[in-house]
């Protein structure tokens, strides 16, 4: 498995999907048997950021990827 760091980027992160990717992370950390539901979590808030680039950009790097 890949070891956790969170993507640097040039762009603000709203609070919900900060927090997210944070509880994200936590679980990877923590093993839990439920990454797939957290990844779930990313993507939804990702999915309310104004730029399809940069929504593609944070899906494809947290929610397409083994943790």
């Amino acid at each position: 498995m890949a070891e956790f760091k969170q993507l640097k980027v040039d762009f603000p992160i709203p609070e919900m999907l900060q927090n997210d990717i944070n509880a994200l992370e936590e679980g990877i950390k923590n093993n839990v048997s439920y990454i797939d539901c957290l990844q779930c979590e990313v993507w939804s808030s990702a999915r309310s950021l104004d730029d399809e680039e940069k929504e593609k950009l944070i899906i494809d790097y947290y929610c397409r990827r083994r943790w």
